[in-house]
């Protein structure tokens, strides 16, 4: 996005009043399907010339909720299944739940802009249907909530399984217990999956 544009949504922005309107997309990805709804009187091509249509389609996003010390934040999302288009899509997909939910929020006189005012992502926890709504229970994607990095360093213990690609022992010897003393048996140290330079006493040797 060059200056001018983003010197033009922000004027946008801050108007009291404007011509266009501040439109929300939704971006609903199970396995091989997607469904992209923009909650507006018609549909609309964004980015303008892409191709790519969002279909109108009433939604409403409800408040986050936060009501036990420690619990991860969520919200709900109703989308109208008057058509019985989404609950279908959520029979196909054994409930949708963990399916990929991408928020984005674009201005009506600006669809030429590639990078919207808004984006965040969530995942599905839980989804509900009945006659009139799917009502999705929206959290944090994977990439929130799990541990970074993948896995702790740890002094003397090696993480890697006794024989795979990444321990890359291919000898008759074991067994392993995972630490750098019984590695050193094996002949194998220099594959030790461990971080024996981490401060801290005892040090292996």
């Amino acid at each position: 996005m060059d200056l001018s544009a983003v010197a033009a949504l922000e004027i946008e922005k801050n108007k009291i009043a404007s011509t266009g309107a501040w439109l929300v997309l939704l971006e609903i990805s199970y396995d091989e399907t997607t469904i992209r709804i923009v909650n507006n009187t018609e549909d609309i091509e964004w980015p303008a010339g892409s191709g790519q249509i969002w279909n109108r389609f009433p939604f409403r996003m409800g408040d986050v909720s936060e009501d036990k010390q420690g619990e991860v934040p969520q919200f709900t999302l109703r989308v109208s299944n008057v058509t019985l288009t989404v609950g279908n899509y959520l029979k196909q997909y054994h409930g949708g739940t963990d399916a990929a939910v991408t928020l984005r929020v674009v201005h009506s006189d600006h669809l030429d802009e590639t990078k919207p005012v808004v984006e965040e992502y969530f995942q599905d926890k839980k989804s509900l249907v009945d006659a009139y709504w799917v009502t999705f229970v929206l959290g944090p994607d994977h990439s929130m909530v799990r541990r970074y990095p993948p896995r702790r360093y740890l002094k003397n213990f090696c993480p890697y399984q006794f024989g795979d690609t990444e321990c890359g022992y291919a000898g008759a010897g074991g067994p392993c217990d995972h630490t750098l003393k019984s590695c050193r048996q094996l002949g194998n140290s220099a594959r030790f999956g461990g971080e024996p330079g981490v401060p801290g006493v005892p040090t292996y040797i």
